[in-house]
């Protein structure tokens, strides 16, 4: 796995783990703690997204900061190879 993958996975994991979180929440609205921990997340997130762009491009479409499609630029995911090459 290279690094590109590796935060990716990453920034699923923050992503899934504030999901998670937000979904405790609507049931524990009173919950200070699980709340503090969602907001921290978020900042993890946000932080790692920003990162992640930085180096590598737009995550999606409405990150895309440079053209209106330059997420969509090569390759895709299911271009890369076992070696991560397209």
């Amino acid at each position: 796995m290279n690094e590109q993958e590796m935060m990716l996975r990453r920034i699923r994991s923050y992503q899934f783990t504030m999901w998670e979180l937000h979904i405790f929440l609507d049931t524990h609205p009173g919950d200070c703690t699980a709340a503090q921990k969602l907001e921290e997340y978020r900042k993890i997130t946000t932080d790692l997204i920003a990162k992640y762009e930085a180096a590598y491009g737009p995550m999606n479409e409405t990150s895309a900061t440079t053209s209106r499609w330059a997420w969509i630029s090569d390759p895709w995911p299911w271009d890369v190879t076992e070696g991560g090459k397209a």
